[in-house]
């Protein structure tokens, strides 16, 4: 089964995480997979538009490397040009294979706002491929669970902090477990800022 096939029935323009046994490979047009793809000549060549330089500015590559090649590139640097062609060919659906892997924090906070961009104000289903929960949490949708592929567990953004062991639970999570243990009422959280606003609302009504 193609990975178009678990994606067809899912609602579009959203951004889901997708875990277990599958071969992302697509004979889908419409989809673009993000990957450390070889390719022959520069990047330049590659990209073959006069987007070239402004898509490799929106993920996070200079000017310089518009003369480099593949063989000169490193797996991070090669995932980020993948999907500076996507970019540019403009199709419906993106989807990332380990993307998040090699990316340092400011970089992984900001392609996690650039998902949500393409989501909201382009209008692309991001697909997010990876063993790490942790890495999609707060911007994933639903995270789909893949055996033999075949969905066999569909599970709700609300859910996620359940399946993430206590090593690799991100410091919001632990703390909103924490307020929790000491009697206190508090939604699930994915934003710092929204969590923030929620305490002082807290304090004014103590007050």
């Amino acid at each position: 089964m193609e990975v178009a096939n678990i994606l067809e029935n899912k609602s579009k323009n959203q951004i889901y995480g997708l875990m277990g046994n599958i071969n992302l490979t697509t004979n889908n047009t419409n989809i673009s997979i993000i990957t450390d793809y070889k390719f022959k000549g520069t990047v330049k060549e590659y990209l073959n538009s006069e987007k070239a330089l402004s898509s490799l500015k929106m993920v996070l590559l200079e000017e310089k490397f518009l003369s480099k090649t593949s063989n000169e590139c490193s797996v991070s640097e090669l995932k980020k040009i993948s999907l500076a062609k996507a970019l540019i060919q403009n199709k419906d659906y993106i989807i990332l294979n380990y993307f998040e892997k090699e990316l340092n924090f400011q970089e992984k906070k900001y392609f996690q706002n650039l998902w949500k961009r393409l989501a909201n104000d382009y209008h692309k289903t991001i697909v997010i491929f990876t063993n790490d929960i942790t890495s999609f949490w707060n911007i994933a949708q639903e995270l789909l669970i893949v055996d033999k592929y075949k969905v066999i567990n569909t599970i709700n953004k609300k859910d996620y902090f359940k399946f993430m062991d206590d090593i690799n639970k991100p410091e919001i999570v632990k703390f909103i477990e924490l307020v929790r243990n000491l009697g206190i009422n508090i939604e699930d959280y994915q934003d710092t800022s929204d969590l923030l606003k929620a305490i002082y609302r807290l304090k004014e009504q103590e007050q």
